[in-house]
């Protein structure tokens, strides 16, 4: 018996001397908790990933929010967008998912041992960064931006807000220094990058028409900023192609990675019907001179649903065809201002825009052709620029149709199930269900071809001319179409430029029919970050919509548009 204690007692011991020789060798591996996800374990591709999608699918914009109001895009269903709101969306949105995952990316990486040999992903990181504080400060103006979005360790919960002005200044720092540290040579993000699959140098154009982008931004605050940013691009160095244009595609595998416009109305609404309409501005543009079209107008609506067409209406109020007509910014109006534009009688977005694949993108070649005339105009890019305003204006155009024509051949394979299942089913609409053919002859109609582009050219809108004011209109007009659907970025050219020049009524509301130059900074702000709060409310004296911001200093906008609107005395019948 004692001697099979002692043997016991003596296996104890060895057990006790292996089991602390075995603890003091990984000693770090066995007292950490494994559900701890530390930095060596991010992924930052998938960081990029969520962070791609969410930025430029989820809160993309479709044409159908308010602020294609603002730029002659499209009109909303109640037509009054000119209350006083509180609007924390892209606030919350960029400091809680966009911005905040890009920093978190640049940190993790900067943190590695090898960090020199994944500088393409922490430059694609400030790149994305910097396009989302963009948008972060071009809708609020001063907000926190050197104090927000840093490690956990030095985290500041009640960050100052920082000047437009210094924002900027840094934006420009962080694109082009994130330009040249992209490295062909080095590791990038392969398919977690859902813009580029990781060609970096795809993302230095990008980054340098990004600059472009917010070098004409501040011209009119600060000309020698701008001309200073402008001064080391090349042609070669931009956006130049279709093929080049930074986007992301939507994808059928879940319902939320849809197309919203397909997913929610069609999908989740079960309803064909749509409370947006095609802005008059837009159409008017498309149409052109009444007779030779711009070929997109097929692209970008369909003709009015009402079987009106001319001529005499059934009240008696004289109108030109309805085959494309867009509605204006009304506002809160007497009921008489609005009946010219009830009963169908403006058209919708063309179905294209309503298939569950499109392509939310965040900068095309078209853009980038229109800043390039601008600056021509104004003498603003170095001598490398061989090209003149109206051929850099030319080739927006050109890039303009090509990208329809791109979008056509993305969408039209989806046409025929939405066509057939839900909007002309007879489920829905009660009339017989489309044939195969109806469908077809739909597509057919609505493709772009030489036969409608080379009319189009041919005339006045083409080429520019007139006074520099007269062609910057011009321009911008053009710009705007090919902007189209991203709204947002032409209410930014709307309040810099003042064009397109919006037609609105004698509004009731709040903002009495003005066009907000920026949004009011979150209610919460003033109880979570008060002091900071009150301070940058010096700077601007109010909170309120029409508060200009730094770059808004155009001094002839916004421009006064005198406009009456067509004698409607009663609606239609």
């Amino acid at each position: 018996m004692k001697k099979i204690y002692k043997m016991a007692m003596l296996a104890s011991c060895a057990l006790g001397l292996l089991m602390t020789n075995a603890c003091t060798e990984k000693f770090e591996e066995m007292n950490t908790n494994p559900k701890i996800v530390t930095s060596e374990l991010i992924d930052p591709g998938l960081l990029l990933t969520y962070v791609e999608w969410n930025s430029v699918v989820g809160n993309s914009s479709y044409g159908n929010g308010t602020y294609g109001c603002y730029c002659g895009m499209s009109t909303r269903g109640d037509n009054n967008p000119f209350n006083e709101t509180d609007a924390p969306a892209e606030w919350s949105f960029q400091y809680g998912i966009a911005m905040n995952n890009l920093a978190d990316i640049i940190h993790v990486i900067d943190s590695r041992k090898n960090k020199a040999d994944l500088v393409n992903k922490t430059a694609i990181a400030r790149i994305l960064k910097a396009w989302s504080a963009s948008k972060l400060t071009d809708t609020y103006g001063d907000v926190p931006y050197f104090e927000s979005c840093l490690p956990v360790d030095v985290a500041v919960f009640q960050p100052k807000y920082d000047t437009q002005e210094s924002i900027y200044k840094d934006l420009f720092k962080e694109l082009k220094e994130a330009a040249a540290q992209l490295d062909a040579s080095k590791a990038s993000y392969g398919s977690a990058d859902l813009i580029y699959g990781g060609n970096v140098e795809k993302w230095k154009k990008l980054a340098n028409s990004l600059r472009l982008r917010l070098a004409l931004r501040v011209r009119y605050a600060d000309p020698a900023l701008a001309a200073a940013q402008l001064s080391d691009l090349t042609e070669a160095g931009l956006i130049t192609t279709v093929a080049d244009d930074a986007y992301v595609k939507n994808t059928t595998e879940q319902q939320a990675y849809m197309n919203p416009r397909y997913a929610t109305f069609i999908i989740s609404y079960k309803t064909i019907s749509e409370e947006v309409g095609t802005h008059q501005v837009m159409i008017d543009l498309l149409k052109n001179d009444g007779i030779h079209y711009d070929p997109r107008i097929r692209i970008y609506a369909d003709t009015v649903m009402a079987t009106f067409k001319g001529g005499i209406s059934p009240n008696g109020y004289a109108c030109p065809n309805w085959d494309y007509r867009g509605g204006p910014t009304l506002g809160n109006v007497p009921v008489e201002y609005k009946y010219p534009w009830g009963y169908n009688s403006t058209s919708k977005i063309a179905d294209f825009w309503r298939v569950p694949v499109v392509a939310p993108a965040i900068m095309k070649c078209s853009e980038v052709y229109f800043a390039l005339a601008e600056a021509k105009l104004f003498g603003l890019l170095p001598a490398s620029f061989t090209g003149t305003a109206n051929s850099y204006y030319q080739k927006g155009i050109d890039a303009g149709i090509e990208w329809a024509k791109w979008f056509y051949n993305l969408t039209s394979p989806q046409i025929p199930a939405l066509m057939k299942n839900y909007v002309h089913n007879k489920t829905y609409t009660g009339a017989p269900t489309w044939t195969d053919a109806e469908v077809s002859q739909y597509l057919e109609y609505k493709k772009i071809d030489d036969a409608t582009i080379a009319p189009f050219k041919a005339t006045p809108i083409y080429t520019l001319s007139g006074s520099n004011e007269k062609q910057l209109e011009m321009i911008i007009n053009q710009k705007m179409l090919a902007l189209y659907p991203d709204e947002f970025q032409g209410w930014c050219e709307y309040r810099r430029t003042g064009y397109p020049k919006i037609p609105i009524g004698p509004d009731q509301s709040a903002l009495q029919g003005k066009i907000p130059r920026r949004e009011s900074w979150p209610t919460s702000e003033e109880t979570r970050n008060a002091d900071n709060y009150k301070e940058a409310l010096k700077r601007y004296g109010s909170d309120t919509r029409l508060n200009k911001m730094w770059w808004d200093a155009n001094p002839s906008v916004p421009y006064t548009y005198q406009w009456t609107p067509p004698s409607q005395p009663t609606p239609y019948m």
